[in-house]
């Protein structure tokens, strides 16, 4: 199987496993760009009208499996969201950069932060405006969502180039990085699946958000990044920086470890 293979086969899955609870799918990322190479992961975008965690974790082990016969490499479940979960997420991100300009160049942005809410919308925008393959769109959701996407853009410019991916330090025995810890042990389990990247995202990205944006509200707009753009700027405990950050960081919902939601 190849690549290009992979990619119908799991658009194919995707309306196989959801049926009329299926609003909307696509795949993005480098297939749809064009700048594929042998190894490269499939990007799929799912958008249903309910959640199912069972049809979703079905989905996620076919992806898994068909990124394995095509000699892919694979670390993610795809976007597998509900129309509302989408929404709250979309609106909170919009919330949160207009709050916290400096979050673009912070490394909750720049590094694969696990514990960003935004950084987590802000990829679902850019899934939103970027080019697009094997689309399926049967509820016509499309055309608005990217509407939507190039007016974040268009007020929020964003380059592609992340100079502190992968450098990002999370302060040991923080709630940060017990998290982060406790997902990545989860990479070769059964639970794979439960992380903010996995399955069931409304459980992550829903119905909290609306009260943790209330965070954001009372202060001006912060626009002077960290001096040190590969730290956490979260442990600085007092700084309005922080604080603001804080009520997007998944860590500073639970006084421990993230269990099973």
């Amino acid at each position: 199987m190849t690549g290009a293979q992979a990619v119908l086969a799991a658009s194919r899955a995707t309306a196989e496993i959801f049926g009329d609870d299926l609003l909307c799918s696509f795949v993005g990322g480098s297939y749809a760009r064009g700048s594929n190479k042998p190894t490269s992961d499939i990007d799929l975008f799912v958008v249903t009208a309910r959640s199912n965690h069972g049809r979703e974790r079905l989905l996620a082990e076919r992806l898994r499996d068909l990124h394995l016969a095509a000699g892919l490499d694979f670390d993610h479940c795809g976007e597998i969201l509900t129309l509302d979960t989408l929404d709250t997420l979309l609106a909170f991100t919009e919330h949160c950069i207009a709050a916290v300009p400096a979050i673009q160049r912070s490394a909750c942005y720049l590094a694969d932060c696990p514990l960003s809410v935004f950084r987590k919308g802000d990829v679902v925008f850019k899934f939103l405006a970027d080019p697009k393959t094997a689309v399926h769109d049967p509820a016509g959701l499309l055309p608005a969502l990217e509407a939507r996407a190039a007016a974040y853009f268009s007020a929020w410019p964003m380059p592609r180039i992340q100079p502190h991916k992968g450098l990002l330090r999370l302060p040991s025995g923080s709630p940060q990085q017990q998290l982060a810890d406790l997902w990545r042990n989860r990479d070769s389990a059964d639970d794979w699946t439960d992380t903010p990247v996995g399955i069931g995202l409304e459980r992550w990205f829903g119905t909290e958000l609306p009260a943790r944006s209330e965070a954001l509200r009372p202060a001006g707009p912060v626009t002077v990044a960290p001096p040190d753009g590969t730290t956490c700027p979260l442990p600085a405990a007092g700084t309005t920086l922080a604080q603001l950050l804080a009520a997007q960081c998944l860590a500073f919902l639970h006084s421990e470890p993230e269990g099973h939601r």
